[in-house]
């Protein structure tokens, strides 16, 4: 993790602290990624997640396209 995901501003590391409500999250391939979207499975519960490429609070670039593409496991 880059120093800059989720540390950019005070808004957004309360928002990364509130665990376990936070819906922020830095996944093991280093992509920070915000939960959009909850659905309810045979499985258990699914979530929709989105990569974050600006802070919704300060408006910081945090990540680029490029290097979401490039970390293992994206699609």
């Amino acid at each position: 993790m880059t120093p800059t995901l989720g540390t950019c501003c005070d808004d957004m590391r309360h928002a990364r602290e509130r665990v376990p409500e936070s819906l922020f999250r830095v996944a093991d391939n280093g992509v920070l990624y915000l939960t959009v979207g909850l659905v309810k499975t045979e499985e258990g519960l699914g979530f929709f997640d989105q990569a974050v490429f600006y802070c919704p609070f300060c408006g910081r670039q945090l990540q680029s396209r490029e290097s979401v593409l490039k970390s293992p496991d994206a699609l």
